[in-house]
């Protein structure tokens, strides 16, 4: 996103973060690799740099909705949306998924109503002026 022109203070990142340092990485350990080439060169270190706001136990539901909500007290103080009726909203969630649920690995599950809610309050709010959202997950389709 950065690279996109993007502003990293723009950015909330919330993630596991269970690969660059995962002992099943030895041979790469604190490093990820995208697009490696036929070659065998392993490609671009896409962890180099990424800062994640929320990480472990911190990615919880709760913080993800706060962070939508733009509700940093929620969030002991951390980094939240801070948009208004003018912004243009990018939202990407990757994880496993099944009717009505996305996993989120420190803490169970983030369900289809909290997530509607949640977008119902930004929008009653002008948090945005355009918003999309991807979805990455087996029954994503069902969170909306």
């Amino acid at each position: 996103m950065i690279k996109n022109g993007v502003p990293a203070d723009q950015i909330i990142h919330i993630a596991y973060d269970d690969i660059a340092n995962n002992l099943r990485n030895w041979r790469h350990k604190g490093k990820i690799f995208n697009k490696p080439t036929p070659a065998g060169t392993p490609g671009e270190d896409v962890y180099e740099g990424c800062v994640i706001d929320y990480k472990y136990k911190t990615g919880t539901p709760t913080t993800l909705l706060n962070v939508l909500k733009g509700d940093s007290a929620g969030n002991n103080g951390g980094k939240v949306l801070k948009s208004n009726e003018n912004s243009k909203v990018f939202f990407y969630y990757a994880d496993h998924g099944a009717p009505g649920i996305v996993g989120m690995p420190a803490s169970g599950y983030l369900y289809a109503d909290k997530l509607h809610e949640t977008l119902k309050f930004m929008n009653e709010n002008k948090m945005y002026k355009e918003m999309v959202i991807y979805m990455e997950a087996c029954e994503s389709g069902s969170m909306f």
